[in-house]
């Protein structure tokens, strides 16, 4: 943790969050799923999906390439497929909408695809693949990017890729977290390198490179990211393929709000499964722990539970940053505010 780090209850940053989205417009209810989500990430120890990317969004919800109203619409539905339209929702407020109606869709089906277009940035898609995980069914969530942030490696270190992510969730039995990956393309997530930038630390070799097509470790001087190698690259461009394609939208990010999200969810008792694969979940845990390891997932909630015991770790910066954004309509707690530096 940062030295210049604050310890903030999550209920407390969640409140101020809520408050702050309303301001934008926002109702409450959408207000706060996005607090909700930015919170978690903070919970789970991802700051760069977390609360620091508040006063950026509330920017965008008052500007317009945000919609703080919006009316989320299905353009299509099937046996176990829906196509759904965000207009341009903040991104978890879509993924509440798409996890909503994939749940329904698998529970009557076994199995349902959802895409989405005209979405915000998602954010952390572990929270929502785990939404469906905590209902048992399996869920697997996919984003684009809006942006091209990737250079190819062995190109001329240019970016052409976005850094388009993808979780996998799968359930566990009672109140377990299920066994989750949540990875992107990209050795780090642009939120790390902001992150290194602030605690003056160098970046790992092999992650950016300056806007000379040179590697560097400088995170002031990092103008593209790199994959993290030939499969991240692999998956990077197939991620791009199938949700640009399939969502109705560009298969490289062209710099728009509006992106994809796909959602696909897996009940696993229609194949009569479901206790099998939470027990598997189980032994695999037990014999991870056995030779040092462990499951996916279960650091960022190993995490959560001391955050949420604790408070939430909140850099000192991004925290006068919110208190900033929110003013001077939406005061923050008075443990907040800081009298001496």
């Amino acid at each position: 943790m940062s030295t210049d780090t604050e310890l903030v209850p999550a209920a407390e940053l969640s409140s101020f969050l809520v408050r702050l989205f309303k301001r934008t417009g926002m109702n409450r209810s959408g207000a706060r799923t996005l607090a909700a989500a930015l919170v978690e990430a903070d919970l789970r120890g991802i700051p760069g999906h977390g609360s620091r990317l508040a006063p950026g969004l509330a920017a965008k919800l008052c500007d317009g390439r945000l919609n703080p109203r919006p009316v989320v619409t299905t353009l299509h539905t099937g046996t176990s497929v829906a196509a759904m339209d965000a207009d341009l929702a903040p991104g978890p407020v879509a993924a509440r909408h798409a996890v909503s109606a994939a749940a329904h869709l698998a529970r009557r089906t076994g199995t349902a695809l959802v895409t989405v277009r005209r979405t915000g940035h998602a954010g952390a898609l572990g929270i929502p693949a785990g939404q469906l995980a905590r209902r048992g069914l399996i869920g697997l969530v996919a984003a684009q990017t809006s942006g091209r942030s990737v250079a190819v490696l062995g190109g001329p270190g240019t970016v052409l890729l976005g850094n388009p992510a993808l979780a996998v969730a799968v359930p566990a039995a009672g109140p377990r977290p299920p066994a989750l990956v949540d990875l992107a393309s990209a050795s780090m997530s642009w939120g790390r390198v902001h992150q290194h930038e602030r605690e003056q630390r160098p970046l790992p070799p092999g992650t950016a490179l300056d806007q000379h097509g040179q590697p560097t470790t400088d995170p002031t001087a990092a103008a593209a990211l790199l994959p993290s190698g030939p499969r991240a690259q692999g998956l990077a461009i197939v991620l791009e393929l199938l949700v640009g394609a399939l969502t109705g939208g560009s298969a490289l990010p062209d710099g728009g709000e509006g992106r994809g999200l796909l959602c696909l969810a897996i009940d696993p008792t229609r194949l009569g499964s479901g206790d099998e694969l939470t027990a598997a979940v189980a032994d695999v845990s037990t014999a991870l722990a056995e030779h040092r390891a462990r499951l996916p997932g279960e650091r960022a909630f190993a995490h959560r539970a001391q955050a949420a015991a604790h408070g939430v770790p909140v850099d000192r910066a991004d925290l006068d940053r919110l208190i900033a954004a929110g003013a001077p309509a939406v005061r923050p707690p008075s443990t907040w505010i800081r009298t001496t530096r």
